[in-house]
C-alpha cells in the first residue's frame, strides 16, 4: 500500500544549537541573549532572561538576596511604547516586557501575576546559583568596569560556586579572540557586535552560538567547542542557479520573487530556508533577503547591498505553527523596477542556522 502521507524527517540527534545556550542564564544588562536563545530554539524560565539590569542594582539585589525585588510596594506594569505593558522595579533599574499590550489588557489585571512569576523565578535564580550548574552570562554595555563585575561575582559566589561569563563587544576591525579565564569562576569572552539597544531583536545569533560555545569547553575542560548536531537531510535542496528581477518598483520591505513550496515541514520546529546570492555590480536595490510567506522571520542574515558581484550566503529561521507542515518562500527584493540578483543552492533544513539543528 502506498501511504498518502509524508514522513517527517528523524530527530536531530547530539548536541544541538538549543541545548548549547540552555546551558546558560542571562543576567543582562538587556534582552539580547535572551532572544538570542530563543533563536536558537530554546526558551528557558530566568529572572533576568528579559530584563533591563543595571549592574550596580543587580549586585545589590543579590547581596540581599532579592529581598527588595518584586513585592507589592516594589512592582508596577507601566504602558510602554507602541502599547506594550513593562514590568518595572520601583527599588531597583529592573525592567521586562510581559507579553501583553494595551488597551487589551489593563495593567492592574497582571500586577499580581507578575509578582508571583517574579518570585518563583527568584526562588528558582537562588537555587540555581547554590547549585553552580549552569553558567552565567553578563553582557557588558560600555562602560562598565572590572571592579563592578568582580563585585557581582562575589555576590552571586556568596550563594554557590559559580561561573560567571562575562560578554563584551569586541574592538572595531579586530576579531573576538578565545574566550579565557579571568580569575576563579569568571571567565571573558566578545561578540563581533552587540545588537542596537532600541533592536535588541538584532541578535548576532552566530556570534552568540561562538562565544557560548568556546565558554562551554573552557568551562568543561573539553579540548574544543562541542560540535552542534547537524540539520539532517534537507527537505529541499536546489544547487541551480536563477536570476530573479523586480517587475515593478518595491520599496521597504520589498516584493517576493520566484516563490516556492516546500512540504514535509515539521509543526512547532525551528526550520531555517538559505541560499547564496549574488548582486550585479550595478545593484540599484535597497534590500535583498530571503522570506517565508505568513512567517515572520525567527532570525535572519540579509545580503549586504555593499556586496557586489560575489556570492554570499543569506538566510531565515521560522518556527512553524502547531499544525503547519508546507510553506512558500522566495527572494524579497526591493528598488526600482528591474531590480535584480541570482540566487543559487537553495536549501530548507530543520534549524536555526544553515547547517545547525
Amino acid at each position: 500500500m502506498i501511504s498518502l502521507f509524508r514522513s517527517a524527517p528523524p530527530e536531530p540527534a547530539g548536541f544541538t544549537a538549543a541545548a548549547l545556550l540552555g546551558a546558560f542564564e542571562s543576567l543582562g544588562d538587556n534582552c539580547e541573549f535572551g532572544i538570542a536563545q530563543r533563536y536558537a530554539g530554546a526558551d528557558p524560565l530566568g529572572l533576568f532572561r528579559l530584563s533591563s539590569a543595571p549592574i550596580a542594582d543587580l549586585t545589590h539585589a543579590v547581596e540581599t538576596r532579592f529581598a527588595h525585588y518584586g513585592g507589592p510596594d516594589d512592582i508596577e506594569v507601566r504602558v510602554g511604547a507602541g502599547g506594550y505593558l513593562f514590568c518595572h522595579s520601583r527599588a531597583y533599574g529592573f525592567a521586562y516586557h510581559t507579553g501583553d499590550m494595551a488597551p487589551r489588557t489593563r495593567p492592574a489585571d497582571i500586577l499580581q501575576r507578575e509578582i508571583r512569576r517574579i518570585d518563583y523565578l527568584k526562588q528558582r535564580l537562588l537555587a540555581d546559583l547554590a547549585e553552580g550548574e549552569k553558567i552565567l552570562v553578563r553582557k557588558g554595555p560600555p562602560g562598565e568596569t572590572d571592579e563592578a563585575v568582580r563585585r557581582l561575582l562575589a555576590a552571586l559566589r556568596a550563594i554557590g560556586p559559580v561561573t560567571l561569563l562575562r560578554v563584551c563587544e569586541a574592538e572595531a576591525d579586530r576579531p573576538p579572540g578565545p574566550v579565557a579565564w579571568r580569575g576563579e569562576g569568571l571567565m571573558q569572552g566578545a561578540l563581533p557586535r552587540f545588537a542596537p539597544y532600541a533592536a535588541a531583536t538584532d541578535a548576532d545569533i552566530e556570534g552568540w552560538l561562538a562565544v557560548c560555545g568556546r565558554a562551554y569547553a573552557l568551562r568543561h575542560s573539553l579540548v574544543a567547542p562541542p560540535d552542534l548536531a547537524p540539520a539532517g537531510p534537507p527537505l529541499l535542496d536546489a544547487p541551480g542557479t536563477t536570476r530573479h528581477v523586480l517587475p515593478a518598483a518595491a520599496p521597504d520591505p520589498g516584493l517576493l520573487v520566484g516563490p516556492r513550496p516546500v512540504t514535509g515541514l515539521r509543526p512547532n520546529r525551528l526550520h531555517v530556508v538559505s541560499a547564496e546570492i549574488r548582486l550585479p555590480e550595478d545593484f540599484p536595490g535597497i534590500r535583498a533577503a530571503l522570506a517565508v510567506v505568513d512567517s515572520p522571520a525567527h532570525a535572519r542574515s540579509e545580503a549586504d547591498p555593499a556586496r557586489r558581484g560575489t556570492w554570499q550566503t543569506v538566510y531565515t529561521a521560522i518556527k512553524t505553527r502547531k499544525r503547519q507542515t508546507e510553506a512558500e518562500f522566495g527572494l524579497m527584493l526591493a528598488g526600482p523596477a528591474g531590480t535584480a540578483a541570482e540566487a543559487r543552492r537553495w536549501r530548507v533544513t530543520e534549524g536555526c542556522l544553515p547547517g545547525l539543528a
